[in-house]
């Protein structure tokens, strides 16, 4: 929601800010039970009222002709697919036991998860990490965490004696 707001609040000024988001292609679990089914729409949901928001910012500044809400705003998830299988591999039985195998063969995609998260702030400096904000990965003794930062000493506020580039 918050990045919603964020590009409209640009669109009002006239401001270009691109808003890119990888998640993943479903949330952690089977992907057809109803715990993972309801988190998928909720998302849709949020997705939804998220574009709803920039188009309605880009309405207001007369911008709707030029402009669509995924000039602004998009979402990605990645995947891997697998080349053909050889057919003369073992066959699949076709029950309904083995519908999910079967569907990975017939469609050979498979979800790649990501993890990290990554923030660029002011045009000058990047933290790409892997912690959640939740008790899993801040505790400290159940999950391993990195992160890393970097910026480019001749590009900081002082060296170039400006305000970042949108200020």
């Amino acid at each position: 929601m918050e990045l919603a707001l964020k590009i409209a609040n640009k669109i009002s000024k006239n401001e270009r800010f691109s808003v890119y988001i990888v998640i993943p292609m479903w949330p952690e679990g089977v992907p057809t039970s109803a715990a993972v089914q309801e988190i998928l729409f909720w998302q849709g949901q949020t997705m939804s009222m998220m574009y709803k928001i920039i188009a309605d910012a880009l309405a207001k500044a007369g911008l709707s002709e030029c402009y669509h809400p995924q000039d602004y705003l998009n979402f990605y998830c990645l995947g891997k697919r697998e080349p053909q299988a050889n057919e003369s591999a073992s066959p699949i039985n076709q029950s309904s036991e083995n519908r999910a195998l079967v569907a990975v063969k017939k469609y050979r995609r498979f979800m790649i998860y990501v993890h990290a998260k990554g923030m660029i702030v002011d045009d000058g400096y990047v933290i790409i990490g892997s912690a959640n904000i939740n008790q899993r990965s801040l505790d400290g003794s159940r999950d391993t965490e990195i992160a890393m930062g970097a910026y480019q000493p001749k590009h900081t506020l002082q060296q170039k004696n400006t305000l970042p580039r949108g200020q």
